[in-house]
């Protein structure tokens, strides 16, 4: 199953994508977003900050030690809030 949109990579720890944003409050701002979404779906991304701007997030279902269909699901979601988050910024 591979239903990656180009802004994912499949790895064997799962999906990984690297976001950039203009600022830290950018990034903020776009994880007070997706806390209530996947608090919804009960299906929560690993997430890294680095460098204040980059936030590195790892999709997998822990239960399953593998992708499923609720992490591409997920993934589509992400994707979708950090293009509206960009775009207000």
């Amino acid at each position: 199953m591979d239903n990656t949109n180009g802004n994912w990579e499949l790895t064997e720890k799962g999906l990984f994508r690297s976001l950039r944003f203009d600022s830290f409050t950018g990034l903020t701002q776009f994880l007070g977003k997706l806390g209530p979404l996947a608090d919804a779906l009960d299906h929560h991304p690993d997430c890294v900050i680095r460098k204040a701007v980059i936030l590195d997030v790892h999709l997998i279902t822990h239960d399953q030690k593998k992708v499923t269909e609720k992490d591409y699901d997920l993934s589509r979601e992400i994707d979708r809030i950090y293009l509206l988050t960009t775009q207000e910024t």
